[in-house]
């Protein structure tokens, strides 16, 4: 570790501890409260169910979460969360945490998730299309059923199984260079990242990656806000880039979750220390099925890498950016955001047989609306 990342952490290290000594502990009432997930909010696949327990270095509890009436974990000690499967039907969940003292007193949180119809599950082995749709004066247009969409596999009609609009939580993957380069530029890029993070919706989540010869995982799925700035905090720049590893990387958080979904990679520089190569990382968003949007900072980037950006963006449907001053990333963040914020996810099993060819994709809508999605992508192999 550097010796500005070991000072700051020395200082942060210093300030809970006097944090934590300056209140009396018999002053401290406990409580419980679960974090994740979001009351009201559809959860679907691997999700981390989170509770927040206070005192936080409460010896000698014992938290028990139940889901469904059924034993999920139990702890005795932070982290207070565990992770669970919700399965591939989005339908109601009754979360439950108990926390038992030694002296024999309990807390009870309780949360229940939000369920749909069963004509509006999502089957998350289905093919998923973010699908952004403007009017002639490129306003979002919003409030589509799924019969306004018509759907195009290879010139053949699909199916549309089910619509999922701006009502259901964003995932946002936030992907952050912190190589040397960006030093001079590193504290107007990390209140840009915690303004665009600022502006999320209650549920909303997100994994927050920084990256140079290595990619650092700094929060994963996080809720709080405060947790989240306090991730953009602790990024502190040094050593080269690795933006192939880093969009791989960031493709594998995202994983094959049903819903609404966003990545943005954020990079000042040309690539010199991936593993991986640029066709391999371009599979991959062929085969994936999350909207990406790349930021290319300032003058350093080679016309090559600008390319690459440009084509990792609109493989996916996505868009690449350019900003050359740190001024202007709060305009392009917030462009970023207020189309992920109007997305919608059509979901449709395709009539042909997985053989991982490429295969096109055609989407209309309602008359005289432009719609924007990926060109195609690639099937999975049988």
């Amino acid at each position: 570790m550097s010796a500005p990342r070991s000072a700051a952490v020395a200082a942060m290290s210093g300030a809970l501890l006097i944090l934590a000594s300056s209140v009396p502990r018999a002053q401290v009432a406990p409580t419980l409260s679960i974090r994740e997930p979001i009351e009201g909010a559809p959860v679907l696949g691997q999700i981390t169910i989170s509770v927040a327990l206070a005192p936080a270095d409460a010896t000698g509890v014992e938290l028990l979460i139940t889901v469904d009436g059924r034993e999920l974990c139990t702890l005795q000690r932070p982290p207070w969360s565990c992770a669970w499967d919700a399965g591939r039907d989005m339908r109601e969940h009754h979360v439950r945490a108990v926390a038992t003292f030694p002296d024999g007193g309990r807390l009870v949180a309780n949360r229940r998730t939000k369920g749909l119809d069963i004509n509006e599950t999502v089957d998350v082995a289905a093919v998923q299309v973010p699908v952004i749709v403007t009017d002639a004066k490129g306003r979002f247009v919003r409030g589509l059923a799924k019969d306004a969409f018509t759907l195009l596999e290879n010139g053949k009609p699909q199916r549309i199984d089910t619509l999922t609009d701006d009502s259901l939580p964003l995932e946002l993957i936030a992907t952050i260079d912190i190589s040397a380069s960006m030093g001079q530029a590193m504290p107007q890029v990390q209140a840009a990242v915690k303004g665009l993070l600022a502006r999320l919706r209650p549920g909303d989540t997100t994994t927050l990656l920084g990256f140079n010869e290595t990619v650092f995982v700094l929060a994963e799925r996080e809720g709080d806000a405060a947790l989240r700035a306090a991730a953009v905090d602790a990024l502190v720049p040094w050593g080269g880039t690795a933006f192939f590893d880093a969009t791989v990387r960031s493709l594998e958080l995202v994983g094959d979750r049903a819903g609404r979904r966003g990545i943005i990679i954020f990079s000042d520089g040309d690539d010199r220390h991936s593993v991986g190569r640029r066709d391999e990382s371009l599979r991959r968003i062929e085969e994936g099925q999350v909207v990406i949007y790349t930021v290319g900072f300032g003058d350093a980037a080679s016309a090559q890498f600008r390319e690459t950006l440009r084509a990792f963006a609109e493989a996916s449907g996505g868009r690449a950016y350019f900003p050359r001053r740190a001024e202007d990333l709060d305009a392009d963040f917030g462009a970023i955001l207020e189309e992920l914020s109007h997305q919608y996810i059509l979901s449709y099993v395709s009539s042909a047989p997985p053989d991982g060819s490429w295969r096109t994709l055609e989407i209309r809508a309602c008359d005289g609306c432009q719609v924007r999605a990926r060109e195609g992508y690639r099937a999975p192999e049988r």
